[in-house]
């Protein structure tokens, strides 16, 4: 019997050695799962939060709810609830930002009745002319539609004019530019070094920037290469007085071809001008070309200018070709409908 039963305690006491030890959780980790639902469901919460208050800032106040939100978060969303809106009558009706609607719609009535009765000299007399007319534009850049095409046709005379009674008669050119607003550039060669300089002296006289490159070793002694800008002066800015009506393009480039006919100066490619919209008006560019010598070209130039033609020269350009020379002219136009 006492060997039986030391046997059967020993086999308990093994039983008892082989469970499980007991795990034991840490008050720490209690406390920090804890903090982490905690935070969790807070953010959440927020997350709820701010997505009802943009709902309510943008689709206003549900019929459920109106009445039942406080005003000042209302006020802080931007949210509009109807039963705000209607105050009592005695008191006036009032906006969300707490303005008098009968307030406002007074005020608006009284600033009317002082603008109507406000007399014309009174609005010239308070307006500072400055404000509306820049008096000092120098610039050509600085002018206006119209003034522009009104300097180009007086620039582009006298820089003919110029040419044709200070060129002496042995100089020559295979290359000659304008373009505006005064902008030039003239090479060619001349008959003997004293012409040469005399029509270098003169131009530079003339103009502003002036400039002869350096020429290279086996140009001759008497060559002619310069370019700056023409000093343009007593122009008439209200020369071009009026734009051209879109009904009115055809018979103005007409106009301007006949006009160069009695010089006898032909003028071709003229039907496929280049539009570019500037909103309230069109700039019309048309490029024409012609064989005419300096003379007939000149004598043109001269009564384009002294013409009512409301179309001025962006640019031109004659260059020696072979024999003959070969002018190419773009003309612009400002065009309304």
């Amino acid at each position: 019997m006492i060997h039986l039963n030391l046997i059967d305690a020993a086999e308990r006491l093994v039983e008892v050695e082989t469970v499980a030890p007991v795990n034991v959780t840490s008050v720490k980790e209690l406390q920090k799962k804890s903090r982490k639902k905690a935070l969790t469901v807070l953010v959440a919460a927020l997350f709820v939060f701010v997505a009802f208050s943009c709902f309510l800032s943008v689709a206003g106040v549900p019929k459920q709810l109106q009445g039942l939100l406080p005003p000042p978060y209302l006020d802080l969303i931007g949210a509009e609830d109807p039963t705000r809106s209607a105050l009592a009558i005695g008191a006036g009706q009032r906006t969300s930002a707490g303005g008098s609607l009968e307030a406002e719609a007074a005020a608006a009535a009284a600033m009317i009745r002082q603008r109507d009765n406000v007399t014309v000299k009174q609005v010239v007399g308070e307006i500072n002319p400055q404000a509306l007319f820049n008096n000092k534009r120098t610039d050509y850049n600085s002018y206006l539609p119209l003034e522009k095409l009104s300097f180009q046709k007086a620039s582009v005379g006298q820089f003919f004019a110029f040419l044709n009674t200070a060129t002496p008669d042995d100089v020559g050119f295979s290359d000659c530019i304008y373009q505006a607003p005064n902008y030039f550039y003239v090479r060619g060669v001349a008959g003997n070094p004293n012409s040469q300089k005399a029509f270098l002296d003169r131009i530079r006289a003339v103009s502003s920037d002036f400039r002869t490159p350096p020429l290279p070793e086996n140009a001759p002694a008497t060559d002619i290469t310069a370019f700056g800008m023409y000093n343009v002066t007593n122009v008439n800015l209200t020369a071009v007085s009026s734009f051209v009506p879109a009904s009115e393009v055809n018979s103005e480039v007409k106009s301007m071809k006949a006009l160069a006919a009695t010089q006898k100066v032909q003028l071709s490619g003229l039907e496929k001008p280049v539009v570019e919209e500037f909103g309230v008006y069109k700039r019309y560019t048309l490029k024409a070309t012609s064989t005419a010598d300096f003379a007939e070209l000149n004598a043109f130039i001269t009564a384009f200018v002294n013409s009512p033609s409301r179309i001025g020269i962006r640019n031109i350009e004659m260059k020696l070709a072979k024999k003959d020379m070969f002018t190419t002219i773009l003309f612009e136009m400002f065009v309304i409908k």
